[in-house]
C-alpha cells in the first residue's frame, strides 16, 4: 500500500488529505483568520506556520512515514500538464519569480518538506498547476499583436473531471473530446481534444461568475477605468462583479431563493449567467476538431440543478451534458502522483536558473 499526503494551500486555509493508494483515509481543512495571516507580508512568509499545522495533523492521525507527498501547483508560468518534480530551482522560482503571489505557490515547498521529514527525502511532486498550457497557437491570438490569450485557471479540477468523464463514457481520455466549465467565484473553461487542452477561456473572458465580471465591452470598460482608476477597477471586476454586483451576494442559492419568491431581476441575472456559460461552451466547441462527446459542468455552482438544466438545454445541440459538482483537487493530486510512482505516467523536471537576473 502506498501512503500519500496531498496538500492544497488556499487563501485562508490548507486542505490536507491522506490516501492509501487510490482510497482517501481522511481529509481535513486547516483554516486561518485574517488576523492570523496579517503579520505575513508575502505568501512564503506563511510557510513555517502552515508546515507546522500540517505536521500537527499528521501526528494527530498517527502518520509516521509516507511514500509520497503531492502539492497544489502554483503560478509557475506556462507548463505542460501532469506531474512536475519538486526541486530547489522550482521552489526558488515560485518564491522569487511567480506569475502572481498566490498561496498555491507554497504547495511545492510544503510537499518537499513533508517528504524530507516523513519520506526519507524521496521525491515530491506538484500536479496540473494553474498555469498548464497546451493551447493551439491559433487560439492564442487576439486582435492586438503582442496581447495573447492565456491558459490560467482550474486545470487541476477540470482535468480530473475529464478523466472521470472518460471513465463514465467507457473510453480513454485520449480518445474523446470534451468541453468542461468550472463555475464558482471565478469561472474558467477548457476544450479537451484527445487528451490535450487545446483552448481555454479565462475568468476575464465571456461569462461572468459569482464574483468576476467576465468579458466586457472595451469602450464601456475604458470609461469606468478612467472614472475610478485601474486598481479600483481591478477590485470591481475581480471581487465585486457578477452575482455580487447584480444581486449583492456571491451565493447562487440566495439568487435562486429570490427567484422562487418572484424576484424578476434575480431571474434575469440567473438567465444571463446560464447564457454566458452556454456561450463559453459554444465558443470552445468550435475549437475542437470533431464532435464533442460530453459537455461537463463542475465547481461549486454545478450543485445547482436549475443552472445545470438551463445550460444543458442551451447546449444540447453541441453534445450530451453531465454535471460533476464540487471539486476533485485532492483526489487529482493523489491519483496523479500515484500514477507517476507506479510508472503509468512520466513527470517533468523544470530547470530554472537559480537567479534569473544574473
Amino acid at each position: 500500500m502506498t501512503t500519500i499526503i496531498v496538500v492544497n494551500p488556499g487563501a485562508t486555509s490548507t486542505k490536507v488529505a491522506q490516501y492509501q493508494d487510490d482510497k482517501m483515509v481522511w481529509k481535513e481543512e486547516i483554516t486561518y483568520t485574517p488576523e492570523q495571516l496579517a503579520p505575513f507580508t508575502k505568501v512564503f512568509d506563511q510557510f513555517d506556520l502552515r508546515l507546522q499545522d500540517i505536521q500537527d495533523l499528521l501526528k494527530k492521525h498517527e502518520v509516521e512515514k509516507i511514500d509520497l507527498a503531492v502539492g497544489r501547483g502554483g503560478l509557475i508560468g506556462p507548463v505542460k500538464p501532469g506531474a512536475i518534480l519538486v526541486n530547489d530551482a522550482l521552489i526558488k522560482h515560485l518564491q522569487d519569480h511567480p506569475i502572481l503571489e498566490h498561496p498555491s505557490n507554497l504547495g511545492a515547498k510544503l510537499a518537499k518538506a513533508l517528504m524530507d521529514k516523513f519520506g526519507q527525502g524521496q521525491a515530491a511532486y506538484i500536479y496540473d498547476p494553474v498555469t498548464v498550457d497546451s493551447m493551439k497557437p491559433v487560439s492564442r491570438l487576439t486582435g492586438i499583436k503582442g496581447i495573447e490569450r492565456t491558459s490560467t485557471g482550474h486545470h487541476l479540477n477540470m482535468r480530473a473531471v475529464a478523466r472521470k468523464a472518460a471513465q463514465d463514457l467507457g473510453k480513454a481520455y485520449e480518445d474523446i473530446n470534451l468541453v468542461i466549465v468550472h463555475v464558482g467565484g471565478g469561472s474558467t473553461a477548457s476544450a479537451h481534444e484527445h487528451g490535450q487542452v487545446i483552448d481555454f477561456v479565462s475568468d476575464d473572458e465571456i461569462m461572468f461568475s459569482a464574483e468576476r465580471s467576465g468579458g466586457m465591452p472595451v469602450k464601456s470598460m475604458l470609461k469606468v477605468i478612467k472614472e475610478i482608476g485601474v486598481d479600483n477597477f481591478n477590485q470591481l471586476a475581480r471581487k465585486k462583479a457578477g452575482l455580487q454586483s447584480h444581486c449583492q451576494t456571491a451565493d447562487l442559492r440566495d439568487v435562486e431563493k429570490r427567484i422562487s419568491q418572484g424576484d424578476q431581476e434575480a431571474a434575469l441575472v440567473f438567465d444571463a449567467l446560464a447564457l454566458g456559460i452556454a456561450k463559453t461552451i459554444a465558443t470552445l466547441a468550435v475549437s475542437i476538431d470533431g464532435p464533442v462527446d460530453l459537455v461537463c459542468l463542475t465547481g461549486g455552482m454545478a450543485y445547482s440543478e436549475k443552472l445545470c438544466q438551463a445550460v444543458a438545454a442551451r447546449t444540447s445541440f453541441i453534445g450530451p451534458f453531465k454535471a460533476y459538482p464540487g471539486e476533485f483537487e485532492l483526489e487529482a493530486l493523489a491519483l496523479g502522483g500515484l500514477r507517476v510512482i507506479k510508472g503509468q505516467e512520466s513527470y517533468q523536471e523544470l530547470d530554472f536558473p537559480m537567479d534569473i537576473n544574473s
